[in-house]
C-alpha cells in the first residue's frame, strides 16, 4: 500500500512529534510500500492507495506562508483543498481521518466549521484514540459518520525523548526542593480563561508543599497589547507568590524530561477537550495524570485509575489534584508507564493503523 500523509514533518520528527512517530512506524511496517509525506503533494497526480488525514485546519493554513494569519484565508483556499481531495478519491484513494479535536483550537469560524463537515463527508473511515470520540463525533456528524467503518487505536508512547536525568537531577535544575509536591502543567495554555481556571484550581487545592509549575506558552505575550495585562491580571496579582511559578517558552525536546521528572503530578489544564498527547506523555514518563472528565482524556485516565474532575466545578478538580499527590505517593504513577508500555507502543500502533488500511481498501 501506498500512503499519503498530507503533512510536513521533519526528519528528526521534533516539529510534530506524534506525525513523525506514526510514519516511522508505518514505514518499518511490511505490509506498507511507501510513506508519502508533505501539504504539496495533495495536489500532485502521485498513487496514494490511502490519503490518511488528521487536522483538516492545517491543510488549509499550508497554503499561507504563515500559517497564524487564518485572517487571510478566502474561500478559494477551502474550495482548492476539497476538489483536491474529491479528485483523489475518484482516482481510486481512500480516505481516513484519525480524530484529534472536535473543531480547531484556534479560528473557529463558519468556515472551519464547514471544513470539518466536508472532511467528515468525505472521509470513508475514521479512527478514534477512544471510544468517546466516537460518540461524540456520531453527535456532532451524524449523517456524515454513519454506516463508515471505526477504529479504535490509541494515541502512541513519547520515548522519542530523552528520558535519562533522575528526579532530583531535573529538581536541581528547576529550583525545586525534594520535599517539594510539584504540580506541572506542561505545554500552551491557550486562553486566560485555561490560565485562570488553574491557578484557581490550585490554590483550592491546598495542598502542603505544593508548586505549582506551568511550563510552555501562556496567552497574550506581548506586553505592548492591552490584552496582555488584562488576561494576566490573576497571574501578576500572584507574581511573588514562590509556589505558582512560570516557565514562558517553547519547550525544546531535550528539556521534557526535566519537567516531567521533577514533577509529581501532570496536570492537563483544559476544559472540555477531547484528546490530549500529555496523557500519552505523562504515562510514558510514569507520572499520575489528572485531567477534565471528558472525552479520550476522561475516558483514558478513569480505565487507568486516575483523577478526574469537571472542569465548572472547582472543587472537584482541587479534589483531583489531592487525589492525584496521594496516588502519586503511592507509586501509580509506575501502573501507568506499565500501561503505556503495554498499549502504546507505535509498532502496536502502526499495526493496527495498517488493518484499518487493508479494511477500507477491501470494501
Amino acid at each position: 500500500m501506498n500512503i499519503l500523509l498530507p503533512y510536513d514533518l521533519t526528519t528528526t520528527g521534533m516539529k510534530n512529534p506524534y506525525l513523525f512517530l506514526l510514519a516511522r512506524a508505518l514505514v518499518k511496517n511490511k505490509k506498507i510500500e511507501s510513506v508519502q509525506h508533505g501539504y504539496g503533494w495533495l495536489y500532485e497526480d502521485i498513487k496514494a492507495d490511502i490519503i490518511h488525514l488528521h487536522w483538516p485546519e492545517l491543510l488549509v493554513k499550508s497554503k499561507l506562508s504563515d500559517m497564524s494569519r487564518v485572517d487571510l484565508l478566502e474561500d478559494y483556499h477551502f474550495d482548492q483543498l476539497i476538489h483536491a481531495l474529491e479528485v483523489k478519491k475518484s482516482g481510486g484513494a481512500k480516505i481516513i481521518l484519525t480524530v484529534h479535536n472536535e473543531a480547531p483550537h484556534k479560528g473557529n469560524t463558519d468556515r472551519f466549521q464547514h471544513l470539518y463537515k466536508s472532511v467528515f463527508h468525505l472521509t470513508d473511515g475514521f479512527i478514534h484514540m477512544g471510544k468517546a470520540s466516537k460518540a461524540i463525533s456520531d453527535l456532532s456528524h451524524p449523517k456524515a459518520t454513519a454506516g463508515k467503518p471505526f477504529f479504535i487505536i490509541p494515541h502512541g508512547d513519547y520515548k522519542i525523548f530523552e528520558n535519562k536525568l533522575s528526579k532530583e537531577e531535573c529538581r536541581k535544575i528547576l529550583s525545586v526542593e525534594p520535599e517539594d509536591k510539584l504540580l506541572l502543567s506542561f505545554g500552551a495554555i491557550r486562553t486566560a480563561k485555561e490560565l485562570d481556571f488553574g491557578l484557581r484550581a490550585f490554590k483550592e487545592s491546598s495542598v502542603e508543599k505544593s508548586i505549582f509549575m506551568m511550563a510552555g506558552r501562556l496567552p497574550h505575550p506581548y506586553k505592548s497589547q492591552p490584552v496582555h495585562f488584562k488576561t494576566r491580571k490573576n497571574l501578576y496579582a500572584n507574581m511573588f507568590n514562590k509556589r505558582i511559578r512560570t516557565v514562558e517558552k517553547v519547550i525544546e525536546p531535550a528539556e521534557v524530561q526535566i519537567f516531567l521528572n521533577a514533577a509529581d503530578l501532570l496536570f492537563i489544564q483544559r476544559f472540555n477537550t477531547l484528546n490530549s498527547g500529555n496523557v500519552a506523555l505523562g504515562f510514558t514518563f510514569g507520572k499520575v495524570v489528572v485531567g477534565p472528565d471528558y472525552g479520550v482524556i476522561g475516558e483514558e485516565l478513569n480505565k487507568c485509575g486516575n483523577p478526574v474532575f469537571d472542569p465548572y466545578r472547582i472543587e472537584t478538580v482541587a479534589e483531583a489534584i489531592k487525589t492525584g499527590f496521594l496516588l502519586a505517593q503511592n507509586g501509580h504513577g509506575e501502573k501507568n508507564r506499565e500501561y503505556a508500555e503495554r498499549e502504546m507502543g507505535w509498532d502496536l500502533v502502526a499495526e493496527k493503523t495498517v488493518n484499518a488500511y487493508q479494511t477500507l481498501m477491501s470494501k
